[in-house]
């Protein structure tokens, strides 16, 4: 394994890591006044709280797009990591894309940031459109997949290198 790989690898990781927690967390795609989440809605009564998933909430058609975009972006990264750190699958993929496999993972790390940064683009604009008192708080979840995108990227522009 060359320098590249070593380091892509070691950027690759902690973005997972930081996309996954900001993921996890319930704060990012918190709607204002609604205790949404990116994956799970929590609806309280007067006796109890119910926990649904949000695909499954009155949401509009937007919130589900960046759910979907939100689950390709982690895709993405977990694709990427994944081959690059395991050589069980080179024989599942095709023969032109096992000899370009660095510019394939580069090319998966790339789209995948792209899909990460329209979502939150998207989620903070929307946001921004429905919100006329104040402009919305960017949360500390957002800031974490922003820097999970950086990572991803710089890790996505050196494997171009090899």
């Amino acid at each position: 394994m060359g320098m590249y790989e070593q380091i892509s690898i070691a950027l690759l990781v902690p973005a997972t890591i930081l996309y996954s927690l900001a993921c996890v967390s319930h704060s990012w795609f918190q709607l204002p006044g609604v205790s949404y989440g990116l994956w799970v809605a929590k609806y309280c009564d007067y006796l109890s709280c119910h926990i649904i998933p949000a695909f499954f909430t009155e949401e509009p058609v937007w919130y589900h797009v960046l759910q979907a975009l939100s689950l390709f972006g982690w895709s993405g990264m977990v694709a990427s990591l994944t081959l690059l750190t395991s050589k069980k699958f080179d024989t599942s993929l095709p023969k032109l894309w096992r000899y370009h496999k660095h510019l394939v993972v580069s090319a998966v790390c790339i789209v995948s940031v792209f899909g990460i940064s329209l979502s939150l683009v998207m989620f903070y604009g929307k946001l921004d459109e429905s919100c006329t008192s104040a402009s919305p708080q960017i949360q500390w979840s957002a800031f974490m997949a922003a820097a999970a995108c950086a990572l991803q990227f710089c890790a996505g522009l050196l494997l171009t290198q090899t």
